[in-house]
């Protein structure tokens, strides 16, 4: 029944914008003045030297933190994280480099548009909107740097803390009971071309998880997940440019990824890496650091897991990523 009902507010959320976007955006210098101003001074203060303690040690020690986008990495990751190994340098090329960035202007596009609606939606439709920004007591909308935060959690005998800014924290008001229920919502741009996100028929695992973890974070039970189309089609073609989809988040999902983070802790504390598993290569941020520190036995045994997958029945793009992975460690490694 929870699953149905964050289906069911899923699809109001996109009922919602859908008519929302049938009218022309309204003007409104006021608010976005009084959002500006509001920005700045957040942006300020928490700008300063020691507003977030990333370094808090706890018996002693330093205690890892870790964040939503990494809620859905391998566990070697976490470790890797939890110890704080140096990433790979970040190269995007110029294509990705327009991604990343348009990626996080349709998230602010979107937000935009939720404050406006709140504003002006019941003068266009004579409708209660359904939706608006949660506020802090001091007005603040709860998104992005507004609500950034630290979260220390104490969990199966380790110490670590959650560290991010959501795309939002929303209130629903069911129109049938009245019921007001606050939901995380997750922006995210899709922007490879319309046959993948018109197959897109289930949120992405990754996406999942960062949901789990603002959950936790911000006392959540249920968020949306909502893909927003940059990709162009006819400037005549009607069409949704989002799919929206619903999680009900529950205290076992909060546990599990709770888990995750302890044993990440505790095996960086304690020097004892989980298995690399090939299939996390390609977009692991610490490769060098992996690859140079496998030992010898270790390669020797990806190298069977190789040979391996290529007389099984593994597709062969997978096939293909094993071998590439393991061409990357030997270089990284400077093995011949």
């Amino acid at each position: 029944m929870t699953q149905q009902k964050a289906n069911k507010i899923a699809q109001a959320f996109n009922d919602y914008m859908t008519e929302w976007h049938t009218y022309n955006q309204p003007y409104d210098d006021l608010m976005d003045a009084d959002l500006f101003e509001r920005y700045a001074r957040v942006l300020r203060e928490q700008s300063k030297w020691g507003y977030f303690d990333f370094n808090k040690k706890v018996n002693g020690i330093n205690r890892p933190f870790f964040s939503p986008s990494s809620a859905g990495n391998s566990d070697r990751e976490m470790y890797e994280r939890a110890k704080r190994s140096k990433r790979d340098p970040v190269e995007f090329t110029v294509n990705q480099r327009y991604w990343v960035g348009l990626g996080g202007v349709i998230g602010e596009y979107l937000q935009r548009e939720i404050l406006l609606a709140e504003r002006h939606y019941r003068k266009l439709t004579g409708k209660t909107p359904p939706f608006v920004m949660k506020r802090k007591d001091n007005g603040d909308p709860m998104y992005e740097h507004f609500v950034k935060t630290m979260k220390e959690i104490e969990h199966g005998g380790e110490h670590f803390a959650y560290f991010g800014l959501p795309d939002g924290i929303l209130e629903y008001t069911d129109e049938e009971t009245g019921e007001i229920i606050d939901v995380g919502l997750e922006l995210k741009s899709e922007q490879s071309n319309w046959s993948k996100f018109k197959a897109l028929d289930e949120p992405k695992r990754g996406h999942l998880e960062q949901t789990v973890m603002y959950s936790d974070m911000y006392d959540l039970d249920y968020v949306i997940v909502a893909y927003v189309l940059s990709y162009g089609r006819g400037w005549f073609e009607e069409f949704n440019r989002m799919k929206t989809f619903g999680k009900h988040v529950t205290n076992d999902d909060k546990m599990n990824l709770r888990d995750r983070c302890a044993a990440a802790t505790k095996m960086s504390r304690e020097g004892n890496p989980p298995k690399f598993d090939l299939a996390d290569w390609r977009f692991n941020d610490y490769q060098t650091v992996i690859a140079k520190s496998l030992s010898d036995e270790e390669v020797s045994d990806l190298e069977r897991t190789v040979e391996q997958a290529k007389h099984s029945s593994l597709p062969k793009w997978k096939i293909a990523s094993y071998v590439e992975a393991v061409n990357d460690i030997k270089r990284l490694r400077g093995d011949k």
